[in-house]
């Protein structure tokens, strides 16, 4: 009628617990309506016999008075289950150890993991560095490639006479000359003497030039249709304008060669960037498993406090009914007294009150308080 069962987080355990307001307004009712007015008849109808004697020292008269009260004791007790609050706490700081262990070595295995890939990013930062250069170079190398379209456009306006289509068309040499030095600085670097180094780039340079020059003819054609006999192109050369795209596209693929990553360098900064992704998920688990460990001891924590609450009020309860106890043995000296025809005197077992047959108490030893907690200095 007093019990109930709650989940405390932190613990598998179910604590019973009980409401001791309604249990004590259950004592104090059934010691005021009931055990008191019993004793005090008790009381009344042993001094008509005169008991207890004069000379009695025995204390066998109040078992009927501790009975009553080590009755209420016991139903306390079992009703609840607090008894069982030292071994269920010590279950809790085991269980505890156990989880602790468990996530304490997966957070440890997380940290090795996450030393390893801070000194691998810390070793191939030199690599990212070239990436960084190569992509640079590569926007230099667009906007010389992506000039070469204004003069293709132009050069192309002979076959094409529709502004934009010929544009498009310039576009697209453009990616293509894009590509072309892209292809000839791997080439100059598989050249593994100067000599080579000098033959391959003499003959992507006379390819592409023969390339442009052939393009400035058709751009000096162009003009010349466009000057409406004004002679316009006759002072210009096709290698005038073949070589100023000649050295466009030079610039172009010696910066793709002096600073194109090497596959090496490629495969580096994908290894980089594949453990600075798992250092951010790595960080992420200790993060959660540090939490993991936090919520564990503040559970544990809150587990243990209200066993201890628990234990504690326990002890109070069994206190007061001490103290009813104590009150009901005064109301029967009290009562036999004053019922006796020898007034004044007083039999030699009542002389001593602190003589009281003493009660059952379980819950009086302050070890009842102590938990193994000497389990949780394992070090996380």
């Amino acid at each position: 009628m007093f019990a109930k069962k709650s989940k405390k987080k932190g613990s598998g355990v179910t604590v019973i617990t009980i409401n001791n307001d309604e249990f004590i307004h259950h004592l104090n009712h059934i010691h005021t309506t009931q055990y008191v007015p019993e004793i005090i008849e008790k009381a009344k109808d042993d001094a008509t016999h005169n008991i207890p004697g004069m000379d009695t020292a025995s204390m066998i008269h109040f078992e009927p008075i501790r009975t009553k009260y080590n009755r209420l004791i016991l139903d306390y007790k079992s009703k609840s289950n607090i008894n069982e609050q030292q071994y269920n706490a010590n279950k809790d700081i085991a269980q505890f150890k156990k989880l602790r262990k468990r996530v304490s070595d997966k957070l440890q295995q997380v940290r090795n993991n996450l030393r390893i890939k801070e000194r691998t990013i810390e070793n191939l930062n030199s690599c990212k560095q070239s990436i960084l250069l190569g992509k640079k170079a590569g926007y230099g190398i667009f906007l010389l490639t992506g000039s070469e379209v204004i003069f293709a456009s132009s050069s192309f306006q002979i076959f094409v006479q529709n502004l934009m289509l010929s544009f498009i068309v310039g576009a697209t040499f453009g990616v293509a000359l894009y590509y072309s030095a892209v292809l000839g600085a791997k080439l100059l670097r598989k050249a593994k003497k100067r000599l080579q180094f000098i033959g391959i780039f003499a003959s992507i340079l006379l390819v592409i030039g023969a390339v442009f020059a052939t393009l400035g003819h058709f751009r000096i054609v162009y003009l010349q249709q466009m000057s409406d006999g004004e002679n316009i192109g006759n002072h210009l050369s096709a290698f005038q304008f073949a070589g100023i795209q000649l050295f466009l596209f030079t610039c172009a693929i010696l910066l793709k060669y002096f600073f194109m990553p090497t596959r090496e360098e490629q495969e580096s900064y994908r290894e980089w960037k594949e453990a600075k992704n798992d250092l951010g998920k790595l960080k992420k688990q200790e993060k959660s498993l540090e939490d993991t460990i936090e919520n564990l001891e503040a559970g544990l924590d809150k587990t243990l406090i209200t066993r201890r609450s628990l234990i504690s009020k326990a002890a109070d309860i069994e206190l007061k009914i001490v103290t009813l106890y104590r009150d009901c043995c005064s109301n029967y000296i009290q009562g036999n007294l004053f019922h006796r025809d020898l007034k004044g005197k007083v039999p030699v077992s009542f002389q001593d009150p602190e003589k009281l047959p003493k009660l059952t108490l379980f819950f009086q030893d302050p070890k009842l308080l102590e938990f193994n907690e000497t389990l949780l200095t394992t070090d996380v």
